[in-house]
């Protein structure tokens, strides 16, 4: 399923609304949530299940939300150390509680050393048994501050990235974190599309503040991120009801001008006709690759022609985009069979819905 909207985590079941499930729904309708997260698993065993009576607090939960379609994702902290039942829990968990997806939170104990062949270990697991189940990485912001942790191993079976973008002991940031994460996950192989998670918690005395989060919901509009989640619902619900008055009352879309252009670009793409495309092109467009410039539409045919080709049977997939007026920065994907991934980052200039030129950087990672 595709993520689109706000979601919320849930950490502790029995302190969110008491467990109720129609008050979780009730309160999920009327923050117009699309999405919550609920911990199922921590390293090699379930969670929120009362050890004694092994009553399962999530099932319940999960019917009722899905029930008036509320998308659930499970979620696990793990650790690394085992990561075979680590992933065997994950896989029972999920199948049998029936999730929408699953988030994977991976954090200091992966910077040790030979963690990165375990973190590969867990997801090849996962993925092989949860078909295409979405599957989401949840870990830090800034990359550059975690050269040890091995990144690449769990988004390379991912569909989505979660970072935890939290400022702590700062103010008046919350724009500029959300917009350097995005910045340095740029850099990242593979690219992910990803779905921030913003604070709205305390730690230690500090709390953000209400500016801080409403930036970080604007930036997150302006890059055009198709969902933003929050840490976390029993957290704030107890200790910082005003926001989550803030967040319910947000009202989160993307722009849809860049959206509707780049989508029905997609939808040509993978109708596998390349006349269906060419329609999007100014007759003497510029088309700039690798192998030089091509002017006009027989040219960018063409390549339109040997691209699909070379993706029969294969599914672009828009992955992120950003607009500025007449421009348009995206990123793009194709899995392969084998498992391999075609990854593209363009840049469109398009005035009155038709291209006037298009540069493409086209990546086999």
């Amino acid at each position: 399923m595709e993520l689109k909207g706000k979601g919320y985590y849930i950490w502790r079941l029995k302190n969110c609304e008491k467990g109720n499930p129609d008050r979780i729904v009730d309160l999920a309708r009327e923050a117009k949530l699309s999405h919550v997260l609920i911990k199922i698993a921590d390293g090699a065993f379930p969670y929120n299940v009362d050890l004694e009576s092994g009553f399962d607090y999530v099932r319940p939960v999960i019917k009722k939300l899905q029930s008036h379609n509320i998308a659930v994702w499970g979620w696990q902290y793990i650790y690394g150390n085992h990561p075979d039942q680590e992933a065997q829990i994950a896989v029972k968990r999920s199948i049998e509680l029936g999730v929408d997806g699953y988030v994977v939170n991976a954090e200091h104990e992966f910077k040790q050393p030979k963690k990165a062949a375990a973190a590969s270990r867990y997801m090849n697991i996962l993925r092989n048994n949860l078909g295409s189940l979405p599957i989401a990485l949840s870990s830090y912001r800034f990359p550059s501050y975690h050269p040890d942790f091995p990144f690449s191993n769990f988004l390379k079976r991912c569909d989505y990235n979660m970072p935890q973008v939290y400022w702590m002991k700062s103010i008046n940031t919350g724009g500029a974190q959300l917009q350097r994460c995005i910045n340095e996950y740029n850099q990242i192989k593979p690219f992910r599309t990803i779905v921030p998670t913003g604070p709205t918690f305390k730690e230690h005395g500090w709390i953000p503040q209400e500016n801080d989060v409403t930036e970080f919901l604007q930036v997150a509009q302006k890059l055009n991120l198709p969902a933003v989640n929050f840490w976390y619902w029993e957290g704030c619900r107890r200790d910082l009801p005003k926001f989550w008055d803030l967040v319910r009352n947000y009202r989160y879309e993307n722009s849809t001008a860049g959206n509707n252009f780049l989508s029905q670009y997609f939808a040509a793409l993978n109708s596998n006709n390349p006349d269906k495309v060419i329609k999007f092109y100014h007759s003497n467009a510029v088309h700039i690759r690798s192998g030089g410039a091509i002017v006009g539409k027989p040219a960018i045919r063409e390549w339109i022609t040997n691209l699909m080709e070379e993706h029969t049977g294969q599914k672009f997939i828009l992955l992120q985009e950003n607009v500025d007026r007449h421009i348009h920065n995206f990123r793009w994907q194709v899995q392969k069979p084998n498992g391999g991934v075609t990854e593209g980052r363009d840049t469109m200039g398009v005035i009155d819905n038709t291209i006037r030129f298009h540069y493409s950087i086209i990546q086999q990672p």
